[in-house]
């Protein structure tokens, strides 16, 4: 328990008022926010008292306790009283004031006025002398990297973050950045690293000088997941449980239902029907399911409710259950690409903005070669003259290489670099153009998912450049099998997606084609020998591409639930019957 100070008489007002301060930030990441919001009144009592930095600090943590007691919109318009005067703001105020509100917009989906606080914050960071801030805010791109499956940027961020907390000694910073490296590693699939940062994770966090409940939460909440997918359940659904008691303490609703969610799962893999409902009651009962989890945390949440659902043979509750794990996983899809779109204009926006400023440093050191040879006798002019025309070529070659440098950005930022296809941003902008001209030409449309089984223990058996061999070898196979009309797409990691101009019969006699060349083996051939899942859904009175998506997407779940290298049709999901039609 943290004790409030007793202060002296002889203590001046201003010195009053930082020490409460003080002990109330100490609270935002110890205490829940229960706890902190009775001790802000002793603050707003005295904020006459206070400097106009003082101020600005109470204020932040005022926003931050309204984000932890999902009020978010008493959060944002918080900040935007702070932001109102930015001006008047020290550069580690203005920093932190941007990292909170880019995590707050981008949750709320607000990721046009997310992302514009968010490139204004990586841009004032390295002029802000306040390491800790830095660390701040290079730890918010990580978790938007994250976010977007980004993994690999999202480690380079939390490196920068972690390294830049190490040098300011900031535990707290540490803390953060080793729960964002982990989670992703963990989302990679490089489990072994996981497991190690999670671990360093917990004993930063819950160390003395930290004490923060909920991202040691999140380190006993990803270790369970490891642990679960390794294999020992016992152990997994022991930190999982550590995690749901922190997150009870700290009264943190997102993270009270993912881990219910995470360790009824785990619970259902043990055939303990019982405990998992008991859990999910629990999130019922707290109105858990309404809070502002993620939109993908909602949809498996609802996903567990529908299995619990259909071993009770409620088939009226497993069918709604299914339309809003459905509902949610289709506005999770819509986010994600947003902000994958988002994300994408502003790294163009950025690059070119280097570019261009490249070329003005370019033409600024022409121009005052040319000042400085106005000064020379005849010689020196003539070289003036000369130097005149270098520096003119000079431009020229640096604009033909920023427009072919745009042209090549355009294409890179439009495919997958290691297997050549569509990336995911570029493949739904297609399909979807596909899927409505087949809406108004009555033309048949069918849309595939396919995920490689088992893809995990083949990187952890023989190696990631094995696995990248292997990921390029399947693109090659799907442009060869589907040809150039069809639309291409790596999602994600080992997920793929194709987007067809005909019925689901003619997909699937494509897709069975690939199934072959994907298992015949060569003579001698060393590479190991991988099968994959497949989900199908053709359209039929469809509305939009989304809902298409996750029909798909919920056959190829039922693909892997089922065995696996199979492939598994939806000509159409009624939703209104509650059943699919296989």
């Amino acid at each position: 328990m943290v004790l409030l100070i007793l202060l002296t008489p002889t203590a001046s007002a201003t010195g009053d008022f930082e020490t409460l301060l003080d002990e109330i930030e100490r609270l935002s990441v110890s205490a829940s926010w229960e706890q902190q919001r009775k001790r802000l009144p002793e603050l707003a009592g005295r904020i006459e008292q206070a400097s106009p930095r003082q101020q600005t600090r109470f204020e932040l943590v005022r926003a931050r306790n309204f984000a932890l007691a999902d009020q978010p919109e008493r959060a944002i318009d918080q900040i935007a009283e702070i932001l109102a005067r930015h001006d008047t703001l020290d550069p580690d105020l203005k920093l932190r004031t941007l990292n909170l509100a880019t995590n707050l917009l981008v949750l709320e989906g607000d990721f046009e006025q997310g992302f514009e606080f968010f490139r204004r914050a990586l841009q004032l960071a390295p002029n802000v002398e306040n390491l800790e801030m830095r660390a701040d805010t290079y730890s918010v791109a990580a978790e938007f990297y994250n976010q977007i499956d980004e993994f690999a940027t999202a480690i380079e961020f939390s490196d920068l973050a972690l390294d830049l907390a190490v040098q300011s000694e900031s535990p707290r910073q540490q803390c953060v950045a080793l729960e964002r490296r982990a989670r992703a590693h963990f989302d990679s699939g490089a489990l072994d690293d996981a497991l190690i940062d999670y671990r360093m994770t917990i004993d930063s966090c819950e160390s003395e000088s930290v004490s923060d409940p909920i991202f040691s939460a999140l380190g006993y909440l990803g270790m369970g997941r490891i642990e679960h997918s390794n294999g020992k359940s016992d152990a997994g659904a022991k930190a999982m449980r550590i995690a749901i008691r922190l997150f009870d303490q700290s009264r943190y609703a997102p993270g009270q239902l993912e881990s219910r969610v995470e360790l009824a799962d785990l619970l259902l893999d043990q055939s303990r029907v019982e405990e998992a409902e008991a859990l999910m009651q629990q999130a019922r009962n707290a109105r858990l399911f309404d809070s502002s989890s993620k939109l993908s945390v909602r949809a498996d949440a609802f996903q567990i409710l529908t299995l619990l659902a259909e071993r009770r043979d409620d088939i009226v509750e497993a069918v709604e259950a299914l339309r809003r794990s459905i509902t949610l996983r289709q506005e999770h899809i819509n986010r994600q690409r947003s902000m994958r779109l988002t994300l994408l204009m502003a790294d163009q926006d950025i690059y070119t903005a280097e570019r261009e400023l490249a070329l003005l440093r370019e033409q600024n050191r022409a121009i005052e070669w040319a000042r400085e040879s106005e000064n020379q006798n005849d010689r020196a002019i003539t070289y003036a003259g000369s130097g005149a025309v270098v520096a003119g070529l000079l431009l020229f070659a640096l604009l033909f290489q920023t427009a072919r440098d745009r042209r090549r950005f355009r294409t890179l930022s439009q495919r997958d670099g290691l297997t050549g296809l569509l990336n995911h941003t570029r493949f739904f902008e297609l399909a979807q153009q596909s899927f409505q001209r087949s809406h108004l030409t009555s033309a048949p449309f069918t849309l595939i998912v396919a995920d490689v089984d088992l893809f995990k223990q083949v990187n952890d058996q023989h190696g990631h450049l094995i696995g990248d061999h292997i990921l390029r070898r399947i693109g090659a196979r799907f442009q060869e099998t589907f040809g150039p009309n069809a639309i291409l797409g790596r999602l994600g990691g080992e997920e793929f997606g194709v987007a067809l101009s005909c019925d689901i019969d003619q997909a699937v006699a494509r897709i069975e084609h690939l199934r072959a060349i994907l298992n015949r083996r060569r003579s001698g051939e060393e590479e190991p020998s991988i099968t994959m899942s497949f989900g199908v859904a053709e359209r039929s009175r469809e509305a939009n591409l989304d809902t298409l998506y996750a029909q798909a997407d919920q056959a190829l779940y039922d693909a892997k639930d089922s065995g696996r290298n199979r492939v598994i049709t939806v000509a159409r999901l009624e939703l209104s019957a509650g059943a699919f039609v296989t």
